[in-house]
């Protein structure tokens, strides 16, 4: 399997996991997983990537036009990721006993490494 379609893959199984650890922790109320912080659409633009990486000659990158849709989806998901990350880290800083959790960082790294290997995909060789 080409190395891109590995990167894209464990970024979006990484990201995906990430969903079920806390993104955040407040006092009285308990820890906030990614589906309770909304993290959740950032697999809406990884699972499509994700699907491309499996779908055709996997020893090889992707042909131009899919390498361009995998690297816009990829970078969407990063974008939203980092919005995800502020978002956490305005919303504990005001609360005495508030914590990020690890769950918002996996994700946005997961988001990372399937933008590392939709820029990989550009590159039909193999290996």
């Amino acid at each position: 399997m080409h190395r891109s379609r590995i990167l894209i893959l464990t970024g979006a199984l990484l990201a995906g996991l990430a969903l079920f650890l806390p993104h955040a922790r407040f006092p009285g109320i308990g820890a906030a997983d990614g589906f309770t912080a909304d993290t959740w659409p950032v697999m809406l633009a990884l699972l499509p990537v994700a699907l491309m990486a499996v779908l055709g000659d996997r020893g090889e990158g992707h042909r131009l036009p899919a390498a361009t849709v995998g690297l816009i989806l990829s970078c969407a998901a990063l974008v939203f990721a980092v919005v995800k990350v502020i978002d956490a880290v305005a919303a504990v800083g005001p609360i005495e006993g508030a914590a990020v959790g690890v769950g918002i960082w996996v994700v946005a790294a997961g988001a990372g490494l399937a933008v590392l290997g939709s820029l990989l995909a550009f590159s039909r060789r193999i290996g």
